[in-house]
């Protein structure tokens, strides 16, 4: 998935923040790896593995959250 979509569905996210929206992530394998949503001015990820929530203040940060976590997994399932 490109950064630009990434980004237009974090924003889509805030601009909706009235709304019970979850956006979760994949890993190539098609397991669910993290879930975002907006919730009280910041974007909360929850890692679905550990259960672990982190919360975001912009969307730059979210995304490099999400980059992050992506990258992660693809190491961890290509060994």
């Amino acid at each position: 998935m490109s950064l630009d979509h990434i980004k237009t569905m974090l924003e889509t996210l805030k601009q909706y923040n009235n709304c019970e929206i979850t956006l979760t992530f994949k890993n190539k394998n098609g397991i669910p790896l993290l879930s975002v949503c907006y919730d009280n001015n910041c974007y909360e990820l929850t890692y679905l593995d550990t259960q672990i929530i982190e919360t975001c203040d912009d969307i730059k940060s979210t995304i490099s959250a999400i980059e992050k976590d992506m990258q992660d997994s693809s190491k961890k399932t290509s060994n």
